[in-house]
């Protein structure tokens, strides 16, 4: 038996929703006819999907299997639409492409400047988040390509680094420290520190270091965005551990002084994170190879 890939779509739906009247609305169908279609693939699989034992919508543990399945068909069915639609020429592609908001800030807008210099004919459609929410989006297709700073670990996706990096601490110019040229972690810990938020790569990074209990303590200061960060150190608020890619401009104008970390593992990497047994399409493999250029030339961190 070979599974109707449209009955698929529609139990997809329905198992999202967890409600037929919505799915159908959102499928442009008759709630009957939805119904109706559960059945048959049902009827055709010879097991029951959605338990109807009860008022509340849930699905059978065969349900559950089949709905994880049918997430990656219907992805897989729309890859192959675009892959030969982009092929035939009657679509322009675009690429979708995640990056978490440090890139995004500091290395990203060298890379679209490359790449639409040499790719005029590609389109790009950019998404900025932390390291779980691309990676989230990721699997489920709703982009082609993250990056993100490591740990990134996904069970659907695959990474390899394609930049290393290193983390500083960062002290106000008018700081006690800003003689010195390393601190430990226990220096840290007497200090108001400065950080991201729990979903990010550094976030994680970061607790690896210090220990998660530091980053829950009163004296700690958890931020969304590095250049809060940056901004809320060189004011004299505290101390932080950030990527030294993050902090260039700061270091040039003076602004902010950098000290090593001398009794832990500074080393940051970032990664390129793609499906599983997914082939690139040209405007994604077109992007990797332009980064991969600038990287190897350099050019990318001052």
């Amino acid at each position: 038996m070979i599974l109707d890939l449209h009955k698929l779509h529609i139990f997809k739906v329905v198992a999202e929703q967890k409600h037929f009247t919505r799915a159908a609305d959102l499928l442009h169908m008759a709630q009957p006819s939805v119904s109706q279609q559960i059945s048959v693939l049902e009827t055709a699989l010879g097991i029951q999907l959605i338990d109807r034992s009860t008022r509340q919508f849930r699905l059978t543990e065969a349900g559950q299997i089949l709905f994880h399945y049918a997430e990656r068909l219907t992805l897989l069915a729309s890859e192959a639409q675009t892959a030969v639609q982009v092929q035939a020429g009657t679509m322009r592609e675009t690429l979708k492409l995640g990056v978490g908001h440090t890139l995004a800030t500091y290395l990203l807008p060298a890379v679209l400047s490359a790449y639409r210099e040499q790719h005029p004919h590609h389109k790009v459609r950019l998404t900025v988040g932390n390291t779980t929410t691309l990676l989230d989006r990721l699997a489920n297709g709703e982009i082609d390509l993250a990056l993100v700073g490591s740990p990134a670990e996904h069970p659907d996706l695959m990474s390899e680094p394609f930049m290393h990096d290193r983390l500083v601490v960062i002290v106000s110019m008018k700081d006690p420290w800003v003689s010195r040229t390393s601190v430990s972690v226990a220096d840290l810990r007497e200090r108001v520190f400065l950080t991201r938020e729990p979903g990010s790569a550094l976030y994680a990074t970061v607790a690896q270091i210090v220990g998660g209990e530091m980053l829950n303590r009163d004296d700690t200061i958890q931020l969304g965005e590095t250049e809060a960060i940056k901004s809320s150190v060189e004011r004299g608020l505290g101390v932080a551990l950030i990527q030294q890619i993050a902090i260039a401009r700061e270091q040039a104008q003076h602004a902010l002084h950098a000290i090593h970390l001398n009794d832990a593992d500074d080393r940051r990497t970032y990664l390129i994170a793609s499906r599983k047994q997914y082939k690139h399409l040209p405007a994604t493999a077109d992007f990797i190879q332009v980064l991969n250029r600038l990287v190897q030339a350099g050019t990318l961190i001052e």
